[in-house]
């Protein structure tokens, strides 16, 4: 099969959803490399959500969580992670201001768009942050800081993967090649204090591991009297270790200014224990949580 370079994108993106959709790149000798050729100018495909704004992905790496958007598109709702989804309609109000601290390509980003008052993504990944920009220059309510949170200001070492290039972290944890780039970091309370950004009432933090610095980071903020209201945030050990973390720092930060703490599963919440899978989500709380 040979194709054209002048052919119409909209027959380019219907003949690799074709492809796709038989897993040619993945079992037939050559289908990698023509699936690889028609997606060369693919950097930036828009992504059909049912009344959303349109999320923009970059196919020419064939990562699988950008091609299984691009095969299931147009989307009736935002597909991803349906249990935090079900959290989030739980702690978000409509005056919230939320944090999306790790944001990656924004789908969670434009999920928040629809219940707070205003979003702030955070995303140090320069592999992401040019359609991740383009995405919420369609979301009124949304903007981003093209940075890394930590514990203080400076730059740091950030590990993009050069097999899936949304997979971005302060550790060099997951055992693929990556990318080593430096990139411009903050504090959370030195942009507060600068007014840079505004006091949150509620985030999201998923940074692979890098959840302790994030909080450390954010010590006046947590523990003054406009501290957050809720926290959604993973535990990655395999990550964190890598770090020099320990596995339970970033609960155990939070535990000792106040917070209550949960884990997230598909059937709900339940009441964290000691014993917890070395990959998981957590919700701290500060106030019991509004029902709907």
């Amino acid at each position: 099969m040979t194709v054209s370079h002048q052919e119409s994108p909209a027959v380019k993106y219907s003949l690799l959803k074709s492809l796709l959709n038989k897993k040619v790149h993945e079992r037939v000798r050559g289908g990698y490399r023509l699936c690889k050729r028609l997606t060369r100018n693919m950097g930036s495909v828009p992504i059909r959500i049912d009344s959303y704004p349109t999320l923009y992905v970059d196919l020419r790496s064939l990562d699988a969580h950008a091609l299984k958007l691009f095969t299931e598109e147009p989307l009736p709702s935002v597909p991803h992670e349906p249990a935090l989804t079900r959290v989030f309609n739980q702690i978000i109000r409509p005056t919230d201001v939320v944090f999306d601290v790790g944001a990656n390509l924004g789908l969670h980003s434009l999920t928040f768009s629809r219940m707070a008052k205003k979003v702030i993504a955070f995303e140090p990944n320069p592999a992401l942050v040019p359609n991740l920009r383009k995405t919420l220059d369609g979301v009124p309510n949304a903007e981003l800081q093209a940075c890394c949170l930590s514990d203080q200001d400076g730059s740091v070492d950030f590990h993009v993967s050069k097999w899936d290039h949304m997979l971005g972290s302060l550790a060099d944890w997951s055992g693929q090649p990556a990318d080593t780039i430096n990139v411009p970091a903050f504090a959370l309370d030195s942009l507060l204090e600068k007014g840079s950004i505004p006091t949150p009432q509620v985030l999201k933090v998923d940074v692979e591991g890098a959840e302790p610095l994030v909080f450390r980071g954010g010590e006046k903020l947590f523990s003054g009297p406009s501290a957050p209201r809720a926290i959604i945030f993973e535990e990655l050990n395999r990550a964190s270790r890598k770090l020099g973390l320990g596995d339970t720092e970033a609960a155990d930060f939070l535990r000792e200014r106040g917070y209550d703490l949960h884990l997230i599963l598909d059937e709900g919440l339940v009441p964290l224990s000691d014993v917890r899978p070395p990959a998981a989500n957590l919700l701290a709380t500060r106030s019991v949580l509004r029902k709907k």
